[in-house]
């Protein structure tokens, strides 16, 4: 037998090495079982968040094909209308001003309607029934605004890239009143499916008790009543904290605004869902303000995307769905 001599300074050296290299191990495999973070997607089932598997806004922009209906008229052409088709009007994958003159500035859909507010009603009609002659095979999704409204594209694309065009559904900010379950602003712009706008022209709109055929009332009112009359569902489009996305206001407006100092406002009676108040009146991942001049818009468009706080990781200031 071969005795064995140990020199205890080498066997405490080398057992601390080992122990070493069994916890590096323990730990690199744990660190590769450990589940993503937990989120809830858009009907607030639990699923895992795998940041790598994240579209970016390239190619969800080459994805989410979508049509922007925005509504004006000939005296806004060179103003209103104008500054929307140099700012966000160029990131939807088409754009069409509904109208009623034509102008070689900006792409139009000339309505026969008589340009007149009342009529407004008309010139939607007209637009959504050329969107579906003209563009149904080229989109997925219609948005209607309005020439002072301000979208941010690329939070709309991430909003529709959780649901199918091919459900008969809409978005927007949703107000409970006069229409049964309630209709969408129209100010801050509304969203139709593929399907939602094949069954608008090709079922309600043809059928006087299904939608208004005169061209005359609130255009959001009687889209929100032709709509429901065919089966397309109202969609909760706020983020996960209950923020709205779609916003009948400008961004000052919703920041400032307290229900307590604006007693009988329209609009607390009117919206589906409650308002959030200071910087949480808004989700960051907002997709529409209402009543942005054509000043405001370019101020938006520096703000949004051109100013950057040096050194700050965006990704990191909220990571609200």
């Amino acid at each position: 037998m071969w005795a064995v001599h140990c020199n205890p300074d080498k066997l405490i050296i080398f057992s601390s090495f080992l122990l070493v290299l069994i916890l590096c191990v323990f730990l690199m495999q744990e660190e590769s079982l450990i589940m993503p973070a937990i989120s809830t997607d858009q009907e607030g089932n639990l699923v895992p968040n795998f940041l790598q598997s994240e579209a970016n806004a390239t190619e969800l922009a080459e994805k989410i094909r979508i049509l922007c209906l925005v509504m004006t008229h000939p005296s806004s052409h060179k103003t209103k209308a104008y500054q929307v088709y140099k700012t966000w009007g160029r990131r939807c994958t088409y754009v069409e001003f509904i109208t009623t003159e034509a102008d070689p500035e900006i792409p139009t859909i000339v309505s026969p309607t008589k340009e007149d507010y009342n009529n407004i009603w008309g010139k939607t009609k007209f637009g959504f029934k050329t969107a579906y002659e003209k563009y149904y095979d080229k989109v997925d999704w219609v948005m209607k605004a309005d020439d002072d409204t301000y979208v941010i594209v690329e939070n709309l694309r991430y909003l529709l890239s959780s649901y199918n065009h091919s459900d008969p559904i809409w978005f927007g900010c949703e107000f409970k009143v006069i229409v049964k379950d309630g209709y969408m602003s129209g100010g801050a712009g509304y969203v139709l499916s593929k399907e939602a706008l094949r069954r608008f022209n090709e079922i309600s709109l043809p059928n006087a008790t299904l939608c208004k055929q005169e061209d005359t009332g609130a255009e959001d009112v009687n889209m929100g009543k032709c709509l429901k009359s065919v089966g397309v569902v109202s969609t909760d489009s706020r983020d996960n904290f209950g923020r709205f996305r779609f916003l009948p206001f400008t961004p000052g407006n919703h920041i400032g605004q307290r229900e307590w100092n604006s007693q009988g406002f329209w609009y607390w009676s009117y919206i589906k869902y409650p308002d959030n108040t200071g910087m949480h009146c808004c989700s960051d991942l907002a997709i529409s303000f209402h009543y942005v001049s054509p000043e405001m818009m370019v101020l938006l468009e520096y703000l949004i995307y051109h100013l950057r706080p040096y050194g700050l990781d965006s990704e990191t200031i909220d990571d609200a769905p």
